[in-house]
């Protein structure tokens, strides 16, 4: 009989070892789950991101070309020079010789 009671306390011993390292494992998995969920949802809202960053360059890209058709389309047109005047006068300030220009004064 005290075998048996050796026997079936080994018994309980190894179940109560084998239930201990199955709860182990299955939060060691859900642990992992839970990691892998969060690697996922990150992944997306980088994902997203750079594709608002995306669509900004490309909206970027699209203005800068119709600026340099605009460009192309002044300088090979045949107003070249007018086009050249007008900058001159507008950005720079130059004006013909003997010519005066009035600015109009802010009232403070």
């Amino acid at each position: 009989m005290a075998r048996n009671n050796d026997a079936l306390s080994k018994l309980d011993s190894e179940k109560k070892k084998k239930s201990i390292s199955a709860k182990i494992a299955t939060v060691a998995a859900l642990v992992f789950l839970i990691y892998l969920l969060y690697l996922v949802i990150s992944q997306q809202a980088e994902v997203k991101e750079q594709q608002k960053e995306l669509a900004n360059i490309k909206s970027q890209i699209t203005v800068a070309k119709q600026e340099n058709d605009e460009y192309s389309r002044l300088l090979s047109g045949e107003d070249e020079d007018e086009y050249m005047r007008k900058i001159a006068i507008e950005r720079y300030g130059y004006a013909y010789p003997n010519e005066r220009r009035f600015y109009v004064a802010s009232l403070g």
